[in-house]
């Protein structure tokens, strides 16, 4: 492949070999084109190794497209693994506020997405030129809440389906006038937001400000996976669930539940009745022997709460075993989680268990203004591989017996450098907690809560829609046949 260096009016020299590589200045060579229509990217992309090979396809798809752009536009596109690797919580956006006003060279608009997202850089421009970059403006695919739900902490319980919130992954624009914006008030106000849950409506929150603010404008061209043939996207989804070939053995992944005395009589036997049949390599936890399930008593007594002391003699156990230690990769959920097995173990194939892998939906504590740390939230399950059990059981202990255990392990695995990868697919509340537009774009792997919920018809809901693996986009229709395309006409949207 031809290699094409290319010196910026900055002095950035960039060298395209199918790859973007910008040497010093580093950041602050961000010119992406000139007029109202350019556009900076920025891909909110992992470190893990599969997350960081998705990202490398979004780069060749992205690079593909140059060619057919006159020289003088061609956009920049930042990835969050590589240009703000040191940086806390850029997921959760607002500590990527700061950086992109510091790094402004030019640029009007600003366009996020995430690693497995498809844009259609030509459409993209034509949409924006025709808007106004010096206002306000917040643009992308609505997700709407069809009721009240404790994630997005209650809000607008008259009426949730007033408020429209981005479909990250569809991808979304801010205008240079709104990001200056809410640059100036992150740097004036108190913000209230401690804990980062759902990113996409805590971050619309904070755009719309009570009111004040700019409300989200849906733009029907951002599309979802079953939309992504219509002709006329502009961003499309891939894939419902990745296709990583065969899934992991059944023997390669040990099922930890916690669990308690109080709950062996209700909440065990739904767990036996539904995902526990799905392995055979299973052990109940809890604080007393009860051999009608049988239990595996753990020293250490029941908390109402927090159970840190619990999980950390979980990760102990099983280091300490000479068969459990043998197994690549150990789940540990709670009695009241719901989960499909063999759906998590067909996505555990497209990561590697001699790495360090801390795997699970992607909570934050105090990363607004950069600092802070992730965690895996532990209702919807958290998976590690075993040198992530073996770091944690020498080195991360409990403040107290009934210390939050997500957190503390959350706060251990950023004092060793051991990343929290996100899975969409883990879910730390009842399918009635998130969007219906959301969960209809992807096939589920776990939910969590037998409160006001019927865990027997989610189960069934998971293990249904597993068939639906061979049929939706799973296999072939959304990944290699989709892709496939794409390096054929990669600008041909409008003919999928």
């Amino acid at each position: 492949m031809t290699n094409l260096l290319l010196n910026f009016p900055c002095g950035c020299w960039i060298i395209l070999t199918g790859f973007i590589t910008c040497f010093a200045p580093l950041l602050k060579c961000i010119e992406v084109g000139r007029g109202e229509s350019s556009i900076l990217f920025v891909i909110l992309s992992q470190s893990n190794d599969f997350h960081v090979k998705e990202a490398e396809k979004f780069r060749h798809h992205f690079n593909s497209q140059l060619d057919n752009l006159d020289k003088s536009s061609w956009p920049q596109v930042l990835f969050t693994h590589e240009h703000f690797l040191d940086i806390p919580g850029t997921w959760t956006i607002f500590p990527l506020i700061d950086q992109l006003v510091h790094l402004h060279t030019g640029w009007s608009w600003v366009f996020i997405c995430e690693e497995d997202t498809r844009v259609d850089i030509n459409a993209l421009t034509r949409l924006l030129q025709s808007k106004n970059a010096s206002e306000h403006h917040f643009l992308g695919r609505e997700l709407r809440d069809h009721e009240t739900t404790i994630i997005h902490h209650f809000a607008f319980s008259d009426n949730p389906l007033q408020f429209a919130y981005p479909d990250f992954r569809a991808g979304f624009v801010l205008s240079i006038s709104l990001v200056k914006h809410l640059h100036n008030r992150l740097n004036n106000e108190k913000l209230k937001i401690e804990f980062s849950i759902d990113p996409k409506h805590e971050f619309a929150l904070f755009v719309w400000d009570e009111g004040r603010g700019t409300p989200l404008v849906g733009v029907k061209e951002f599309c979802s996976v079953d939309q992504s043939y219509s002709s006329g996207c502009i961003t499309r989804q891939l894939f419902k669930f990745p296709d990583c070939n065969e899934a992991i053995k059944e023997e390669d992944l040990f099922v930890a539940v916690k669990t308690c005395e109080k709950f062996h009589n209700t909440r065990i036997p739904i767990v036996k009745a539904t995902w526990g049949k799905e392995t055979k390599y299973i052990e109940y936890f809890s604080e007393i022997e009860d051999r009608s399930i049988p239990t595996t008593k753990l020293d250490v007594p029941n908390t109402e709460r927090g159970h840190c002391s619990k999980t950390m003699a979980i990760i102990k156990r099983i280091i300490e075993s000479q068969n459990l230690s043998s197994i690549p990769w150990v789940l540990i959920a709670d009695d009241d989680t719901i989960i499909n097995l063999s759906r998590l173990r067909s996505l555990l194939a497209c990561y590697k268990a001699q790495q360090p892998v801390a795997l699970g939906e992607r909570y934050g504590y105090g990363l607004i203004r950069g600092g802070g740390y992730d965690y895996i939230t532990g209702g919807g399950g958290m998976v590690f591989s075993q040198p992530v059990l073996k770091f944690l059981s020498l080195s991360c202990r409990c403040y107290t017996e009934d210390s939050p255990d997500d957190m503390t392990l959350g706060i251990c695995l950023k004092a060793g450098h051991v990343p929290v990868t996100h899975s969409r697919f883990f879910h730390q509340a009842r399918p009635d907690d998130y969007s219906r537009e959301f969960l209809s774009n992807q096939l589920p792997v776990s939910f969590h809560k037998h409160w006001n919920n019927d865990p027997y018809k989610v189960y069934t809901s998971l293990t249904s829609s597993s068939s639906a693996m061979k049929e939706n986009g799973v296999k072939s229709k959304h990944t290699n046949h989709f892709d496939m395309l794409l390096a054929v006409q990669p600008f041909s949207f409008g003919k999928l």
